[in-house]
């Protein structure tokens, strides 16, 4: 997939305690529109397959349609926008969005019950206007992937999360190691859980998906912190090329940008078997818990217990 990526905005309505961008900090946008137009009229007819849209909340942008209509004018083949949902709680709305050639919704997801997922997101009534979002997407037959972000909050839920997810429709289910940085950072004594703790509870999520006939992947990990032939579900495996517009920055390979300019590799990362493939660990991370839990020997041993063909689906 040759994709560019735009922050359309720094703004959002709601108040994610773990965003990486630290929406909820920002009173008004310091993204010039400018930038993202010149952008997109600089990279037409270059072979661009998807053009992403996020933010903060990109449907909240207030020339949000003009920019779809412009992405659509300008023959980009496919639009993906990231998005929390809420605003496709009206259906009209959707409507439109998939007319101007929005393909893939990438909804967050991050609780099964309002008492989790709004929790989170401070947004009172959140959870009900995103799935009945989805289940307008659904209807519409276009493609959903959602995106749960792995809190001390929702962790037990993540079986629960993987369940509502395939009963609302949803083709392809993304679970997000929590990057703390922006918001996160401030909370991450609170939210960050271990990659220990994680594994009791992924593991069964995943494999719910997995037996559901959907795509599972797995974003943020480690390879060796994840075993059982699940780590070959990360969603790094894919090929990408994403050329990505940050407040009038470009990052020219984010996947590049990510794996050297915000991640890490330790004494423990040495004679790994995954170590050309792996994006390595947030910096952030090891600030706090250390190297204790990596290891080559315990990715290798993992591997030998793998099982094979955990992703289906598209």
């Amino acid at each position: 997939m040759k994709c560019l990526s735009i922050h359309l905005t720094d703004l959002c309505n709601s108040e994610c305690t773990f965003c990486v961008v630290a929406s909820p900090f920002y009173t008004k946008d310091t993204v010039d529109y400018e930038d993202v137009i010149s952008f997109l009229e600089s990279h037409r007819g270059q072979g661009y397959d998807v053009v992403n849209l996020h933010g903060g909340e990109p449907t909240i942008h207030p020339r949000f349609l003009e920019t779809l209509q412009t992405i659509r004018e300008l023959g980009y083949p496919q639009i993906h926008l990231q998005t929390n949902g809420i605003r496709l709680a009206k259906r009209e709305f959707t409507e439109k969005l998939v007319d101007l050639n929005v393909t893939k919704f990438i909804v967050s997801l991050h609780g099964d019950t309002p008492e989790y997922h709004d929790s989170q997101t401070f947004t009172k009534g959140g959870l009900k206007k995103t799935l009945q979002g989805m289940r307008h997407v659904h209807s519409l037959g276009v493609h959903i992937r959602t995106n749960t972000v792995i809190t001390h909050q929702n962790l037990e839920r993540l079986p629960q999360i993987s369940r509502l997810a395939c009963e609302v429709g949803v083709s392809h289910v993304n679970y997000s190691n929590l990057h703390p940085v922006g918001s996160a950072r401030l909370s991450r004594s609170r939210q960050m859980a271990t990659f220990e703790e994680i594994r009791r509870y992924l593991y069964p999520a995943v494999d719910l998906v997995v037996g559901e006939g959907r795509t599972v992947t797995l974003e943020g990990f480690p390879h060796c912190t994840i075993g059982g032939g699940r780590e070959r579900l990360h969603l790094c495996n894919e090929y990408r090329d994403i050329k990505m517009l940050v407040r009038g920055d470009v990052l020219e390979h984010y996947d590049t940008f990510m794996k050297e300019q915000m991640a890490v590799f330790g004494p423990p990362c040495q004679g790994c078997p995954w170590k050309e493939d792996c994006t390595g660990v947030y910096p952030e991370y090891i600030e706090y818990n250390g190297w204790s839990e990596f290891g080559a020997s315990l990715a290798s041993s993992r591997d030998r217990g793998g099982k094979e063909g955990l992703a289906v689906g598209s």
